[in-house]
């Protein structure tokens, strides 16, 4: 093996263990769980989603297939085999669909700046509110993320309020988007292992009368479509800002 192709498989494992360590890191902090599994995090998948958009499929897969081992050892909800699997090493590593996205420019849609104005002020708005309900509890870790969080949008608006817009052609190829789309892809993915380990393991939970699908699709989504909204900005940011190939 050459030196080269030696240091650029470092650098990767560094990569993995990094994202992956971020990713753990970031799901202790929690807004609220579920008592079967499942909760609303501080963008948790966001960096291993984040490397799978970099790296591609491969390593993608791979990286958020280890972050679901991780996540079973760390915060282990076992009640059968087959669930296990399904539910860390499939539903986990489904995040790194995200990674078939890489280098997939596209043409841009244009979205407005009132909506980045209207993201920016609902993001600061309701992070304020949950470091205040997080020092309620004593959290001190959540709620400094959450203010850390509320200064990060607060200056983001003030820049989209100040900041002089120049006039872009209509048809430009952005990486945002593709990168976006990747995120929605990945998540959609770990929804849909976690819905169907829900429907054949998790249905005696429903209440009387529900069909275990609907269960299933209610109590999944009640964590997955908050996730998946603050994990989809934040990569927007990411994806715009240029961070995507830092260091690459």
């Amino acid at each position: 093996m050459s030196k080269s192709v030696s240091r650029f498989s470092t650098k990767i494992i560094a990569e993995i263990i990094t994202f992956v360590a971020l990713s753990t890191a970031l799901s202790y902090i929690k807004v609220f769980s579920l008592p079967q599994g499942g909760s609303v995090t501080a963008g948790s998948m966001v960096p291993v989603i984040w490397l799978s958009l970099r790296r591609g499929s491969k390593i993608g897969l791979f990286a958020c297939t280890v972050y679901g081992l991780v996540q079973l050892a760390v915060e282990p909800f076992i009640y059968y085999p087959a669930q296990v699997l399904l539910d860390y090493p499939i539903a986990f590593g489904a995040l790194g669909l995200a990674g078939f996205f890489k280098n997939r420019p596209i043409i841009r849609w244009r979205i407005p700046i009132a909506v980045d104005i209207l993201v920016a002020l609902l993001l600061s708005a309701s992070s304020f509110i949950l470091s205040l309900y997080e020092l309620t509890l004593y959290a001190l870790i959540e709620a400094l993320f959450f203010l850390l969080l509320f200064a990060f949008a607060f200056l983001l608006l003030v820049w989209l309020l100040t900041t002089k817009r120049r006039r872009e052609p209509k048809e430009t190829v952005s990486r945002a988007a593709p990168a976006l789309i990747g995120a929605v892809v990945g998540i959609t993915g770990r929804f849909v292992v976690h819905f169907i380990s829900g429907v054949v393991f998790f249905g005696q939970y429903a209440p009387e009368g529900m069909s275990p699908i609907v269960y299933s699709a209610l109590y999944n989504g009640g964590y997955m479509v908050p996730e998946l909204l603050v994990s989809a900005y934040l990569i927007y940011l990411i994806a715009k800002s240029g961070l995507l190939r830092i260091y690459e």
